[in-house]
């Protein structure tokens, strides 16, 4: 099984409101993508910064389906990309302004929680081109240590991403870090003031840092959850423990 996540950016003015009839109305019509074993759209928190007003995940059952979604988008760009979507998402063209998807390679992953329905945070970053393939290894071993030294993380996953169909649209990032809370406190408090996460794994970001590989801007985006996301693949049928 596949996964797509990308962000979602609607048109000015949508309400509060708005914002979740769009994504409940995003999640249905997914349900109709060839393939798609299930989908999930959250609305931000306003603790968000960086990164469109949804986050869209799509679970593929096999590479084939995601690769012919893949081809039905390809070339669309991110303004185009509900659009070619077809008649399921007719109603949407017009209400979203652009989409940013990314296809997650995990490097690593836990599941301590399956099922878990929290707060779902995922972390776009890109780490600088001219950063040293040693620094690059260290900085991808390292980041998974917050997962064991912030016990409020209850799954997460780790990856690199590619974009979703060749060439859609300048895809800038090149990692994925989400992580799934039972709370917010847990990712605003136990995450965010971890000694792990300010005294070592934050030298990478820090531009005062001489380690720093990871470009200023980054999407830090969090949204309540109403099914589980990271254990999917766990909960399917055939799907790992």
């Amino acid at each position: 099984m596949r996964r797509m996540v990308a962000q979602v950016a609607l048109a000015a003015g949508a309400s509060a409101a708005g914002r979740q009839e769009i994504a409940t109305a995003i999640e249905a019509a997914s349900r109709e993508i060839d393939g798609v074993v299930d989908a999930h759209t959250g609305v931000h928190l306003d603790l968000s910064v960086g990164g469109g007003d949804l986050t869209w995940d799509l679970l593929f059952e096999e590479d084939r389906a995601l690769a012919a979604f893949c081809e039905q988008v390809e070339g669309q760009g991110a303004t185009g990309f509900v659009a070619s979507l077809g008649k399921p998402f007719a109603s949407l063209v017009g209400r979203v302004d652009s989409v940013e998807a990314a296809i997650p390679e995990p490097i690593s992953e836990g599941t301590g929680r399956p099922g878990l329905v929290g707060i779902k945070r995922t972390l776009w970053l890109r780490v600088e081109p001219d950063a040293s393939p040693d620094a690059r290894e260290r900085f991808e071993a390292e980041t998974p240590l917050l997962a064991r030294a912030v016990p409020a993380i209850r799954n997460w996953r780790w990856s690199r991403v590619r974009e979703v169909a060749p060439r859609p649209m300048s895809l800038r990032w090149t990692h994925l870090w989400e992580q799934e809370f039972e709370t917010v406190a847990g990712l605003e408090q136990d995450y965010m003031s971890s000694p792990c996460h300010w005294g070592y794994v934050d030298r990478w970001f820090d531009p005062e840092m001489p380690d720093r590989i990871v470009d200023l801007w980054l999407a830090h985006l969090a949204c309540p959850e109403h099914a589980p996301v990271l254990s999917w693949e766990a909960s399917a049928p055939g799907g790992k423990e």
